[in-house]
């Protein structure tokens, strides 16, 4: 009998060891098969994205709420690196490309994945400084677990009113916005400017530099970053905001703080600020 046992212990181990073997074999060769092309396009530093360092970008879109639509452009100013007259950018290939310019003119491009290859008319020398402007189009990804599987996320608050915001750390911010999608690469400053539909808020990176009504039913909040920003941080966080400022001290000074919070949030705030200051009565008795 203790034969048998060992025989079928034997068997059992060799069994397990087997399916282990094979379902590592299978799981390797499944990743393998993700691997692709797209992959390398967006993981590679090759020398048509190492040819040039970005320095600015000008984000200027509008978000169409009801469509889940945004349209607009970014200007990237890149300082050249290499001599060239192709370089990569990215913007997932769902949204459309409308034109990219130079010098007034429309700049030849091609596709592959979500690689975008921009032709110029002559060899741009290195050490020198330039710029260009994408527009484009399109239904960004629809987050669908934020932030860990992330894209657009369209929700509404409590009251009804539409809550929407970005996250892309995993999914890469050509998600949503044509640049360098690289975290090597990284814009020393960045404007943002982002038009929502009357009534609601935009907030950014940055400092708000104006608030713009426009004649369309929509206002845009331009927002200034004066620090390197990497490109995933890029953020639109679209709500029924209100707003309260206030002072603290820092190290070098003064700072002024900007607080955004949802109306459906204000009663708690007033209710937890008169609650503050009836302990803070109760102190000084």
């Amino acid at each position: 009998m203790k034969s048998m046992n060992k025989l079928f212990l034997s068997f059992f181990a060799a069994g397990t060891l087997f399916l282990a073997s094979t379902t590592a074999k299978a799981q390797l060769m499944l990743a393998k098969d993700l691997f692709t092309k797209a992959d390398s396009l967006r993981g590679q530093l090759t020398p048509l994205r190492t040819c040039y360092d970005v320095q600015y970008y000008h984000l200027d879109i509008q978000v169409d709420i009801d469509k889940k639509y945004i349209s607009g452009s970014n200007l990237i100013r890149f300082k050249t690196v290499e001599d060239f007259k192709t370089l990569q950018i990215d913007l997932f290939d769902n949204l459309s490309i409308d034109r990219i310019v130079y010098r007034g003119k429309n700049l030849k491009f091609d596709r592959q994945h979500h690689a975008v290859f921009v032709h110029f008319p002559k060899k741009i020398k290195r050490g020198k400084t330039d710029s260009f402007t994408v527009y484009y189009s399109g239904n960004p990804i629809q987050a669908t677990r934020a932030p860990w599987i992330g894209g657009f996320d369209w929700k509404k608050d409590s009251n009804g009113k539409p809550f929407v915001a970005t996250a892309v750390q995993g999914l890469g911010a050509s998600a949503w916005w044509p640049n360098k999608d690289h975290q090597s690469d990284e814009p020393d400053s960045m404007r943002i400017s982002v038009a929502v539909p009357n009534g609601l808020i935009n907030v950014s990176n940055g400092r708000l530099e104006k608030v713009e009504p426009l004649n369309n039913g929509y206002t845009k909040y331009h927002w200034k970053v004066v620090n390197p920003i990497n490109n995933y941080n890029v953020a639109v966080n679209i709500g029924d905001y209100i707003t309260f400022n206030e002072k603290i001290k820092g190290e070098k000074g003064e700072l002024d703080v900007v607080y955004y919070i949802l109306k459906e949030n204000d009663r708690r705030r007033q209710k937890r600020t008169s609650s503050q200051k009836c302990q803070t009565d109760h102190r000084s008795l």
